[in-house]
Order: C-alpha cells, then structure tokens, then sequence
C-alpha cells in the first residue's frame, strides 16, 4: 500500500496556512518540548481527542510543528464519511489538510514512505466525554504501527483544547451541538513528551506494555498542561 506524499497544493498555501496563522493570532499558542522531537525523521504522535468540532486547533499543530519548523510533516489519521464530512465548509477543510484513513496500514505506509503521523485513539469517546480525561481503554492501534513501523511515539497535550465550547447540547443519533458554534479564543498550548521507542518485537505483551506506558506519558502531560493552562483571557 503506499500513501501520496503531504499534500503542499495551492489549497494548503493559499488557504489553509493562511487560516492557520489568523488561528494564531486567535488563539496565541504557546510551544513546549518541540525541540526533543526527531525533525530529521517520522514520529507517531498521540493526543487526547479534543471536546471540540472544528478541527481548529489541528490545523494550528499543523503549522507550530512542521510547516513553520521545517519538520517532517503529519498525516491526520481519521475516520471517513463522517457527518462533518459533509458540512460545506469544513468538508472540505477536512478533505485537504492531508489526512489518511485510520486504519494500521495506511499509518505504516504513510511511515514508511517518510511522513509521521497523528492519532486521536480516544476518538469519540473524547470528543464527547469530560475535558482533560482520557479513554484509551482498549484502544492500541498506535503502539502495534509503532512497533511495525519501528518509530518513536510523541505525546501530545493541548492545554485549552476542551475549553474552546463550555457547553454540548446532545442531540441524539450520535449529533450534539456545541456552544457557542465558534469556538472561544482560548489560548492554547502545545505540548510535546520526550519520544518513547517502542519495542524491537511485535510479541503483544510487549506492545501491550508499550501502549499502556505511552497512555500513561500523555495522561501525566495532560495533567502537566493543565495545571499550567493560562486563564481564559490571559494576555500572556
């Protein structure tokens, strides 16, 4: 299976970076740990789903992380055919930022032809679950393509991410509505853990003990931003 390269097409540069740097502006994003993170060769970043569904703060990792610092680009895994997926606007921002299909093999791809990846494994259950907590439960996908592909997990935390809509309305059949519909101008900081290599085996105890030990990475650095969040308004 291979997987087309980043796509950098003038619907990247000449739309979406430009809405990634008015995001900046809007939500004043702070960077922490970047610099233990490989530039020279692909990661699987990790993170907690975010409680919101703009993909807004993504599409500002995206530009903090390799657009503006020249690292290896990554490829957002998701699902496909989503409601979201069919909302004008934001169908189309999401059919252009790069994401590949979340399957194991589209991410080792993707890896293997150079390119690192990013994961939500909470999926749904944080997107619709409470702030700041995790439920990886069962969900190990990201250590087995680690251990395949043989690359380092990053974790990630984004201190703010689940504060950008203070209420969800749920609307039954799986839809809700988030309020305000625009997200608030939070600030937001970006943090990134030290790399974990994952083991030399793919014996699944040992990716299993893996997977557990990285849950337990982005757990304590989602605490770790938290407890440092600045306030709502901060200046700073």
């Amino acid at each position: 299976m291979t997987t087309a390269r980043f796509p950098r097409t003038w619907r990247q540069t000449a739309v979406l970076v430009p809405l990634a740097r008015a995001l900046r502006l809007y939500y004043r994003p702070r960077v922490h740990g970047l610099e233990a993170v490989p530039a020279d060769r692909p990661v699987i970043y990790v993170a907690k789903h975010p409680r919101t569904w703009l993909y807004l703060e993504t599409i500002l990792l995206g530009l903090v992380s390799f657009w503006d610092s020249g690292r290896v680009p990554f490829r957002p895994m998701e699902k496909r055919g989503t409601s979201l997926h069919r909302l004008p606007a934001l169908g189309w921002v999401r059919r252009h930022v790069g994401t590949i299909e979340a399957t194991e093999e589209a991410a080792v791809a993707a890896l293997e032809g150079g390119e690192s990846v990013l994961v939500f494994p909470g999926g749904a259950r944080e997107l619709y679950g409470p702030p700041d907590a995790l439920d990886w439960k069962g969900r190990r996908g990201y250590a087995r393509i680690a251990a395949r592909a043989g690359v380092p997990v990053v974790p990630i935390a984004i201190a703010g991410a689940d504060q950008q809509h203070p209420l969800r309305l749920p609307l039954g059949r799986g839809h809700s509505a988030w309020l305000p519909p625009v997200p608030l101008p939070v600030p937001l900081d970006y943090w990134f853990g030290a790399p974990l290599e994952p083991p030399a085996t793919k014996d699944a105890a040992e990716v299993g003990a893996f997977a557990d030990a990285v849950a337990a990475a982005v757990e304590a650095l989602v605490a770790r931003a938290s407890a440092a969040r600045r306030k709502p308004w901060s200046l700073t």
